[in-house]
């Protein structure tokens, strides 16, 4: 790592800017795990976990004293102590890296292009389906009590049954929890909603008010999507037909059967990294049966302008807008 990236790193982690990815990144570097390692070790024997942390966390803040004091310290040294404890106090705690870090975990990040799918098989014998444009970030063994990933974009998850031991799949404001359970997850940091269908077992789904930090959970059952509107904080339900909607799975392409424009129009947009704008009410009125296959956006467009009320045109960037 040279000193260019430990300033880049150092700067993002003071102001809180990392990304998901740069976390995970950064907890599984060499330096960090070995500062975050000795530091422990070195903390008094038979002190509680919260007695270490606060032992570690007043070394941190007396090192730092000392570089603003004068004392001359390197930049490595700096960002160890920093990033590790910052880390390690702000994100997870200690004691939770001592029981479930005695060695490095790797994290995997598997990402998929446009136009593409990518199946991934999960340490626990999860199957995932990834839909275009999509990241999911895992452990390389799930060593927790609880099987913890994490999803931008779009996946069908077939969770292997593991008792005592739930999968949970984190988004930015949603957090989908299942035992042995086939469901999808739509979370594009781009799209205002975020939505999950369930097609067999049961799910457990926790939604975090971006203002009060309040949790509120739902269950949903088999043949129900539930969906989350992120400009509104508008939770709704509805009963689907779980099969066909997710059938894109199987068939790997986009596929649609009577569904309104509101559910296409994001899909497409992530297939083809394009933006198709439309009014909400137009969105919500028409319905269309297609499937996607070799077809441009513009063919795409096409049939759907030669096959309803709406015309499409060309605007600024190749992005597209339907219309009356």
């Amino acid at each position: 790592m040279k000193i260019e990236d430990r300033k880049y790193w150092l700067k993002k982690l003071l102001h809180d800017k990392l990304t998901d990815d740069e976390r995970a990144t950064l907890l599984a570097s060499e330096p960090v795990e070995r500062q975050m390692k000795q530091q422990w070790e070195e903390a008094a024997a038979g002190m509680t976990d919260k007695q270490r942390e606060e032992v570690i966390w007043e070394k941190v803040c007396k090192a730092l004293d000392g570089c603003v004091s004068g004392r001359r310290e390197t930049f490595y040294k700096i960002y160890s102590w920093v990033a590790s404890l910052l880390l390690l106090l702000g994100m997870a705690g200690t004691a939770y890296w001592a029981l479930t870090r005695q060695e490095a975990v790797s994290m995997y990040v598997v990402s998929s292009g446009l136009q593409s799918m990518q199946s991934v098989s999960l340490p626990d014998g999860t199957e995932v389906q990834m839909g275009p444009g999509s990241r999911l970030t895992y452990p390389a063994d799930f060593t927790g009590k609880v099987r913890e990933v994490k999803l931008a974009g779009q996946a069908f998850f077939d969770v292997a049954k593991l008792p005592g031991k739930p999968f949970v799949v984190q988004t930015g404001e949603m957090q989908v929890e299942a035992v042995g359970t086939a469901f999808e997850l739509f979370s594009y940091d781009t799209e205002s909603r975020v939505e999950t269908i369930l097609l067999n077992g049961k799910i457990k789904v926790g939604i975090r008010d971006g203002e009060s930090g309040q949790e509120t959970f739902y269950w949903v059952s088999p043949d129900e999507r539930l969906q989350l509107d992120r400009q509104t904080g508008e939770v709704s339900k509805q009963v689907v037909d779980a099969d066909k909607y997710t059938a894109w799975r199987k068939q790997r392409m986009l596929s649609f059967e009577n569904e309104k424009l509101s559910m296409i129009i994001p899909r497409l947009e992530q297939w083809y990294g394009r933006k198709v704008m439309c009014q909400k009410d137009l969105a919500e009125r028409y319905r269309f049966t297609f499937k996607v296959r070799g077809e441009s956006l513009e063919q795409i467009l096409k049939l759907i302008q030669l096959s309803s009320p709406l015309k499409y045109k060309e605007v600024e960037d190749g992005n597209y807008s339907l219309s009356r």
